[in-house]
């Protein structure tokens, strides 16, 4: 078992794991059903040996550590370690607390009887004390901890937990412990040989009574999708609701009315379907047929009957044989109708269902974690203290301490612009994307375009009220923030980007918003500016960046060119700066006020799984998810540089015009014809970007010289790294005009892509044909290879046509096999070869 974290079983239990990130020797894992896991606080994966979680109980937290300790054979050396890890854990552990410690303890603690500990072990060990098991049992004593197995009687058959190859030995290897003062909680212990487990241990189950603190109640969610029937239904409710309480009041009172018809009609809908599905096991699709489960089912009924003699043993055994190949076959079945779904999604031109089909096949298993580290490094398990440290980080994150008072109008002594009318709240709700995740308000994109005639003028009354009046509904100012992981170690919470969920209905009126502010802005975009413009995009960016660089080497002229890399670039915009920018480029005080009345009551709240933290405020930045970021982030990036060239003759010249710069959102990238022009540059664009707020982080930006006839002098008064290849929006740039590097990058993505599907090229038990059909149907390289090459030449040179086949021919060394006489039997073949145009 490799990784830690946790993920979700198709039962809808959770599965929590803590192994090694380098070896699959070792790992221990905690299985909680679904109803159990609402009550865990946190859990802590310490190493490939011990996993602890605690639950939410009464009259005391219970803590479950698993443990899986050294065989018998194991240097002294790792028993040491794994009891001094062990010891570590249970410190950690308060002792006012119920701790149950179980697992294979690879120890035999032996016949019992004349222990004379009645705290410690029970009257009824099985088998002959090893030095292992003596350890045990003075650790125990040390610790205070009972071992339970030994304190019930049964018959040898419920008391052995391990049976070697073959049943010529049977060992009592594995216990459960637990506080000696909690002892009388455990009401029986015993193993059950005949539980189909697919393992040589016996099944070892403890009967423990304790209650569970209940709950948190939820708040209701409506379904991600809703059937045609189910949106007829839930536009025809709502609107005999509204009909009967329409909303009055102010925004929020409204917006509060409406919601809580939504909820109603959904709550409706959704106790219809557990109507509709009384009786019944939803069961969830998996790759095994119900031919190989009857199979299955067949041997736990053997083996529950107990194998006793040989022929028994021989069917069992032969069921075993049976059931592998059945689960062959089915993997085989699987993957080729995958393949199948590709090329059908292909051939319809449907990207987004192709790439998810492909990504089933390549993506390798990650389970979730939420554990964090502290200021001071150390790790944070309980996951209400997880969720306060995210809360305290992005606080922290987004505060401004030193503000610009910027005198705003008074709301009663501005000039309103015109109302919203009908016709623009209909297209803003037709613009809402579907199967996006809800906001705080738990009311999803195709809740909001279900809503009937009533429900619309329901949403255009709300509208313009924060129109006319300034005042936002609180489930339109709140986000939810979730933390995702990016790269590097996942208990820092530098290694995550934040993701906000804002209200659906909110983006009505952002929708609208945006409407009347592009009116104003647009035509303050400069050419420049390739980011969130419409009819633009990384392409012509791109280009232009390839053209600027080979005609200056085409034609000997020098340039040098500087890739900016702001700090959190969107999250560090200051307000009173905003506010101040949008005044000076005509946009109305009204829709200003609206942004700031917006901005100013803007809420985030932490969610990590169901958990949620309590709000906090926004102080800087421009909001996430919010479809009004792009456009006010832009007018703000474009101040700055307004102000940066004020009186600047420097820059480049193509076709006539000057160029000092070429800007993908915060992307900037500024030109100059030699170093001293470009140190006056950057130094005027760092210090007003700092005034701003803005912050250049000089370890990621870069310095590339294009000068071919070596006119250029270099004294280093940039104080940056200079490189020769750079990747601009993902593709690679380099000072000479070739494409053939990032030619060569783009097809050792597509292997490194190719490589993800390893596992099944290596998998024996998948067939070639199947094997041949993946790599045709669903090989993401030619994909791959497109994306980022749009400015590319084409590259037709007889070595990269070889250089391709070669490639291609040791991808299918790959899939017929790891050996050389595997390789030679297959390569024989040529029928499989010969089409491929390799031999």
């Amino acid at each position: 078992m490799r990784g830690n974290g946790h993920f979700t079983t198709p039962s809808g239990g959770t599965l929590y794991i803590s192994g090694s990130e380098n070896k699959s020797a070792n790992g221990v894992g905690i299985l909680l059903p679904r109803d159990i896991v609402k009550h865990v606080l946190g859990y802590n994966p310490i190493s490939d040996r011990i996993i602890t979680i605690r639950l939410n109980a009464k009259p005391n937290i219970l803590n479950i550590v698993q443990v899986y300790a050294p065989t018998e054979k194991a240097k002294e050396e790792d028993i040491d370690c794994f009891y001094e890890s062990l010891e570590a854990t249970l410190n950690t552990i308060s002792n006012r607390e119920i701790t149950i410690i179980l697992g294979d303890w690879n120890a035999k603690i032996g016949n019992t009887c004349n222990d004379d500990l009645p705290s410690i072990v029970g009257n009824f060990g099985l088998g002959v004390r090893n030095e292992r098991g003596q350890r045990l049992l003075d650790y125990c004593i040390e610790r205070k901890f009972c071992i339970a197995n030994t304190c019930f009687q049964h018959h040898p058959r419920r008391l052995y937990t391990w049976t070697s190859p073959g049943a010529r030995y049977r060992n009592q290897i594995d216990y459960i412990l637990i506080n000696s003062r909690w002892k009388s909680a455990i009401r029986n212990v015993k193993t059950f040989p005949g539980a189909e487990c697919g393992t040589d241990h016996n099944l070892l189950v403890a009967r423990f009574t304790l209650r569970l603190k209940a709950a948190s109640s939820r708040t209701i969610r409506g379904p991600r999708t809703l059937e045609p029937k189910e949106r007829t239904y839930l536009c025809d409710a709502v609107e005999k609701k509204l009909a009967l309480e329409p909303p009055t009041g102010d925004a929020n009172t409204q917006w509060q009315t409406v919601k809580s018809h939504l909820c109603e009609s959904l709550e409706e809908i959704k106790a219809s379907h557990r109507e509709g599905n009384a009786g019944r096991k939803t069961k969830t699709k998996v790759w095994i047929s119900e031919q190989t489960w009857k199979l299955i089912s067949k041997r736990k009924y053997i083996k529950g009957k107990g194998l006793q003699d040989d022929d028994v043993r021989k069917t069992y055994s032969d069921l075993c044989k049976e059931i592998k190949k059945a689960c062959r076959r089915d993997k085989n079945c699987f993957i080729a109708d995958i393949c199948i779904e590709i090329e059908k999604h292909s051939q319809k031109y449907q990207p987004s269902d192709l790439f998810k089909k492909v990504r089933l096949l390549s993506r390798k298993f990650k389970p979730r974690s939420w554990i964090i580290e502290d200021h001071n490094g150390k790790p944070i398990t309980d996951l209400n203290a997880v969720v306060e440290r995210w809360r305290k980080y992005c606080e922290g994150l987004y505060d401004q301490p030193e503000s610009m008072s910027t005198q705003l109008p008074v709301w009663d002594e501005i000039t309103l612009e015109p109302s919203i009318i009908r016709s623009e709240v209909t297209e803003a709700i037709s613009r809402l994307k579907s199967n996006k995740a809800p906001g705080p308000d738990h009311i999803t994109a195709e809740i909001i375009k279900s809503l009937g005639e009533r429900g619309v003028n329901a949403v255009h009354s709300i509208c313009n009220y924060v129109w006319q009046h300034g005042e936002w509904p609180n489930d339109w100012t709140k986000s939810i923030i979730l933390p995702l992981h990016k790269k590097g170690s996942t208990r820092k919470c530098d290694n995550y980007r934040t993701l906000a969920l804002v209200s659906h209905c909110s983006k009505v009126l952002l929708y609208i918003l945006n409407t009347r502010l592009r009116y104003f802005l647009d035509w303050q975009i400069p050419q420049e500016q390739a980011g969130f413009v419409k009819g633009k995009g990384t392409r012509e960016q791109i280009l232009n960046i390839r053209q600027l660089i080979e005609r200056s080497y085409e034609f000997g002229t020098p340039m040098i060119m500087c890739f900016i890399d702001y700090s959190k670039a969107f999250d560090c915009v200051k307000w009173d700066h905003l506010w101040k920018i949008l005044a000076e480029l005509g946009v109305p005080q009204h829709l200003v006020l609206l942004l700031h009345s917006l901005y100013i009551n803007n809420q985030g709240i932490i969610r990590v799984e169901e958990t949620i933290s309590a709000p906090f405020k926004f102080r800087k930045g421009v909001r996430q998810g919010c479809i009004l970021s792009p456009v006010l982030f832009n007018i703000y990036g474009e101040y700055i540089m307004r102000r940066t060239c004020e009186g600047w003759d420097g820059g480049v010249t193509i076709g006539g015009v000057k160029l000092s710069n070429l800007r993908y959102a915060d992307d900037t990238t500024l030109l100059a014809a030699n170093e001293s022009e470009m140190t006056a540059l950057m130094s005027k664009l760092e210090k007003i970007s700092l005034e701003l707020g803005l912050a250049i982080n000089r370890s990621k930006t870069k310095v590339m010289v294009i000068d071919r006839m070596n006119k250029l002098e270099h004294t280093g008064s940039l104080h940056l790294e200079t490189t020769e290849r750079f990747i601009y929006l993902g593709s690679m740039i380099a000072n000479t005009g070739s494409c053939e590097p990032e030619i060569r990058r783009r097809i050792g993505i597509a292997k490194t892509a190719m490589s993800q599907l390893d596992s099944i090229w290596s998998d024996r038990n998948i067939s070639i044909k199947t094997k041949l059909l993946t790599e045709l149907r669903s090989g993401p390289n030619a994909k791959i290879m497109t994306f980022g090459s749009y400015a590319c030449e084409e590259v037709s040179s007889s070595f990269h046509v070889h250089e391709g086949k070669v490639r291609i021919v040791s991808r299918y060394w790959e899939i017929f096999g790891n050996t050389a006489a595997e390789r030679l039997r297959y390569w024989n073949k040529q029928r499989l070869l010969e089409p491929l145009g390799l031999l």
